[in-house]
C-alpha cells in the first residue's frame, strides 16, 4: 500500500481556508414596508445601501400605508415600516407593534391635482373641480390610503365635499389614482406631487394650498418583531446619508431638518 504524507504548510492553509469559509459573514435579508409613492426613490437607493452593506438583502414590500399597517397587525414578518403619514405608526406604537423611540420623520410631500396630458378640460385650481365639464375624480381610499386622507381635508377646507361627492371615484393606492389619469379614465385626480414625475401622460394643473391639510410627513420606524434592529437602524440612518438625501430631493421630496 502507498503511504502518501502530505506537507504540514499544506494542511495549515487548507484549515484557514476552511476556517475563513466557516466563519464568512451570513448575508441578511431586511423587509422594508413602504409607501407606494416611496417606490422609484427607494428602490434608486437600494443598490447605494447594498453596497455600503453587502451583507445586507433588501426586500422591498410596497402598498398603501394602511395595508401595511394592517399587515404588521396580523404579524407579517416586517423590520422596517416606512408610512406616507404619521397616523399608522402612532398606531402601530399604542399597539406597541413598532420600537419605542425609533421612529423619526424622514421627508415631506405635496398635494397635487393631476388631469390627463390631452385633457380638454381647464382646470387651474382645486376649486373647479365643481365644473359641470369634470365628471369623475379619482383619489385614495380614504381608510387606507393617506394621499386620500389629506385629499379629503382638501376638499373640507376648501368646502367642495358636498358638490363633488357623487364625482369621486376610489383607489386603493395612489398608483392606482396615477394610472386612471393617465388612461384618461377619469378626468382629474389627486397624487402627491412626486407621482406626477412618474408619467409622461399627465399633467399637474395645481397643487393644494399648504393651510388646507395636515403636513405631509413621511416616519419610519423599526417594527418590533424584527429580528435584527440593529440591522434596520443602519438602514434608517442611511436615509440621512447625502447620497440618499439626493435621492429624495431629485425625486421631488421635501427633506425633514434633522434634530
Amino acid at each position: 500500500m502507498m503511504n502518501f504524507s502530505v506537507p504540514k504548510r499544506m494542511i495549515s492553509l487548507v484549515a484557514l481556508i476552511l476556517g475563513g469559509c466557516q466563519f464568512a459573514p451570513q448575508t441578511r435579508q431586511l423587509t422594508v414596508s413602504a409607501a407606494s409613492s416611496l417606490q422609484t426613490v427607494l428602490q434608486a437607493i437600494e443598490p447605494e445601501f447594498e453596497k455600503a452593506y453587502p451583507q445586507i438583502d433588501l426586500t422591498f414590500n410596497f402598498a398603501a400605508s394602511g395595508v401595511l399597517q394592517r399587515q404588521i397587525e396580523q404579524g407579517a414578518p416586517v423590520d422596517v415600516f416606512f408610512s406616507a403619514a404619521p397616523k399608522p405608526i402612532n398606531s402601530l406604537l399604542e399597539q406597541q407593534l413598532i420600537i419605542q423611540n425609533s421612529h423619526r420623520s424622514i421627508v415631506t410631500n405635496q398635494l397635487a391635482l393631476i388631469v390627463p396630458e390631452e385633457s380638454q378640460v381647464s382646470l387651474t385650481e382645486f376649486q373647479q373641480l365643481t365644473s359641470p365639464q369634470v365628471k369623475k375624480i379619482m383619489v385614495g381610499e380614504g381608510a387606507s390610503v393617506p394621499a386620500g386622507q389629506y385629499a379629503q381635508e382638501v376638499f373640507s377646507t376648501l368646502e367642495l365635499s358636498q358638490q363633488i361627492q357623487t364625482k369621486l371615484i376610489f383607489a386603493n393606492s395612489v398608483h392606482g389614482v396615477l394610472a386612471a389619469v393617465a388612461g384618461a379614465n377619469v378626468d382629474a385626480g389627486v397624487v402627491y406631487a412626486t407621482d406626477v414625475r412618474q408619467s409622461d401622460r399627465v399633467k399637474q394643473v395645481a397643487l393644494a394650498p399648504a393651510h388646507s391639510h395636515s403636513p405631509i410627513v413621511y416616519p419610519i420606524a423599526i417594527v418590533a418583531g424584527s429580528s435584527q434592529p440593529q440591522t434596520a437602524q443602519s438602514f434608517i440612518e442611511f436615509l440621512s446619508t447625502p447620497e440618499s438625501k439626493d435621492r429624495f430631493t431629485q425625486a421631488g421630496f421635501g427633506l425633514v431638518p434633522e434634530d
